[in-house]
């Protein structure tokens, strides 16, 4: 998603955070996401960011965990990060991006989707960006960051990069929008929450010849030390990766 450098963004809009779950009795689907942190942002902020963003997939009818990887994981979150990902799991990365960007639109983080299977494992966020964009709407950002996080959670779910013209999903967020505190704006729409909820399901039943996002086969194959060497590699990239190209 991207943020116009002159529009900024404002605090939650009430009632999205802590959102109830959905109507009409949907079972919730369950996600685990892996936070990588090394270290740019305050651990109270990183608490109210992914509450922010686990309030937004509540109201989609998705339960997240979110599984600290960063510097500061503890012994247990350590030794499960250290483990190759799930199918159904994500992995969020929060890092800061060198340099002064560009005048116009300011993207504030991306998700790496294949569009040829229509799946995505990784989402990157850019925290200097939102905060810098918070700062000018005079607005909360870790809040803010917790709905682009969620966002970009949305791009991998749904397997596209593309956008929607309304609601969580779109491409800009704009003051007009913004100032008009509309809920539904910080929401996913019913379409893309049963996408995702679909998307779960499917990740969850892949057999083991399907492959996570790092390239290495899921866990739980025919080969499991293979599984596991490949996996070990691929979080230790994952642990040193580069923030990627401003695209």
């Amino acid at each position: 998603m991207a943020a116009a450098l002159t529009l900024g963004l404002v605090a939650a809009a009430p009632g999205v955070v802590g959102a109830a779950p959905m109507r009409g009795g949907v079972a919730h689907a369950r996600l685990q996401v892996r936070v990588y942190d090394a270290g740019v942002m305050p651990a109270a902020d990183q608490t109210v960011a992914l509450r922010a963003a686990a309030g937004v997939l509540a109201a989609a009818g998705i339960d997240v965990t979110w599984l600290s990887c960063g510097d500061d994981a503890t012994r247990t979150h350590a030794i499960a990060c250290e483990a190759p990902p799930y199918p159904a799991e994500l992995s969020v990365r929060f890092v800061r991006l060198a340099g002064t960007p560009s005048r116009g639109q300011l993207q504030l983080g991306y998700s790496l989707v294949d569009t040829g299977i229509g799946a995505g494992s990784l989402a990157t966020l850019y925290v200097d960006r939102v905060h810098r964009v918070a700062a000018q709407a005079g607005a909360d950002a870790a809040v803010v960051l917790g709905f682009a996080t969620a966002h970009e959670i949305g791009h991998l779910l749904l397997g596209t990069n593309a956008h929607a013209a309304n609601g969580l999903m779109r491409a800009v967020w704009s003051r007009a929008q913004l100032q008009h505190s509309d809920v539904n704006d910080w929401l996913f729409s019913r379409e893309d929450a049963v996408k995702m909820r679909t998307s779960l399901d499917h990740r969850n039943g892949l057999k083991s010849t399907h492959r996570n996002a790092t390239g290495c086969p899921a866990s739980g194959g025919d080969d499991p030390d293979a599984s596991t060497e490949c996996g070990a590699t691929a979080v230790a990239s994952l642990r040193g990766m580069a923030p990627g190209a401003d695209r």
